[in-house]
């Protein structure tokens, strides 16, 4: 998938697609207020400390309300992560698989820049969706497993685009001779390293008003993927 701002268009953010799938679900007006409530404060102040009484606060609805179709608030954490397992992830993978091979970069350093600043945006951009999928991981094995199983579907239904790609690189001498998948964790190491104070902060926080600087961030990741990548080093 491309950049938020270059690529994918104002539709096709992650906020919007998670907003899309919120909408076609079968969920009651107010049991969407609840969700996008929930949404809201797990971001802005963290799973733990909100409340089932400020989730209905900001949702305009009773306590009772909330507990007709969410038990607990773990039930509404799985509920904000379903679209992401279901839906957005595997999207996401064959969006940007399709915009990386339409590139044709000659140059692996090109490759890595559009890379990491695309990836590096899209993270930052959506930091309030990616803090929930944190939570969720933190919070609850069975959401953990679930989200990994399906990062890794959507590594294998991409895999053999990337294979054509890296597999070009390779034979230039300009990449190590890893696997797929291995090159894949390795920069996606290396990306979320760089973005996970920014994602991990709160909006109010006083780094929310020092975003992350994405052309330095951008040059020193692809500095040391290029040097750790480099067949010479491998």
């Amino acid at each position: 998938m491309a950049s938020t701002g270059e690529h994918m268009g104002k539709s096709n953010t992650v906020e919007d697609l998670f907003a899309q799938a919120l909408d076609s679900s079968e969920l009651s007006t107010k049991q969407k207020a609840v969700l996008q409530a929930s949404l809201t404060l797990f971001s802005r102040q963290g799973f733990d400390r909100t409340t089932t009484q400020e989730i209905a606060e900001l949702a305009q609805v009773s306590q009772g309300t909330v507990y007709k179709r969410f038990a607990t608030k773990h039930d509404i954490l799985e509920a904000l992560i379903e679209p992401f397992i279901d839906d957005i992830i595997p999207r996401l993978a064959v969006d940007f698989s399709e915009t990386v091979s339409a590139r044709h970069l000659p140059d692996f350093g090109d490759y890595l820049s559009f890379v990491v600043r695309d990836r590096l945006e899209l993270v930052v951009t959506n930091r309030k969706l990616v803090r929930i999928l944190f939570a969720g991981i933190f919070n609850n094995q069975h959401e953990a497993t679930a989200l990994l199983d399906k990062v890794s579907q959507a590594v294998e239904g991409v895999e053999a685009r990337f294979t054509v790609i890296f597999s070009h690189y390779q034979r230039e001498g300009q990449l190590v001779k890893w696997p797929v998948r291995q090159i894949v964790r390795y920069t996606a190491a290396a990306i979320i390293s760089h973005a996970l104070p920014v994602v991990l902060m709160g909006d109010d926080d006083e780094a929310a008003a020092q975003p992350l600087n994405l052309d330095l961030a951008t040059e020193q990741i692809v500095d040391f993927l290029r040097h750790g990548l480099s067949p010479a080093t491998a």
